[in-house]
């Protein structure tokens, strides 16, 4: 089993390892799939509560800002496409 994202091979899961994680699990396949996108998922979440945290009271405190949307995917749209928003590469440099 491959893990790849855009086509790159992050990591192989050779026959060893997945008779490990047979001895174990009952659906191999489907736990690693389901690890996978808990700790992707688990990582965003602390990432948008960090976020959230240090962008809401810049909101409030901006004129221009009528009103902050409730839903995590709007909140982010919103944050990241302000003019004063950085990521981490460009806060770094």
């Amino acid at each position: 089993m491959k893990i790849k994202l855009d086509d790159e091979i992050l990591f192989e899961i050779d026959d060893r390892m997945m008779q490990l994680i047979a001895h174990d699990l009952m659906e191999p396949k489907v736990e690693i799939k389901r690890r996978l996108r808990y700790a992707i998922e688990h990582k965003c979440d602390q990432i948008y509560e960090r976020l959230e945290k240090e962008w809401l009271p810049k909101l409030r405190e901006d004129p221009k800002i009528d009103s902050i949307p409730k839903s995590k995917t709007a909140l982010c749209d919103l944050i990241f496409s302000r003019q004063d928003y950085k990521n981490r590469v460009q806060r770094e440099s």
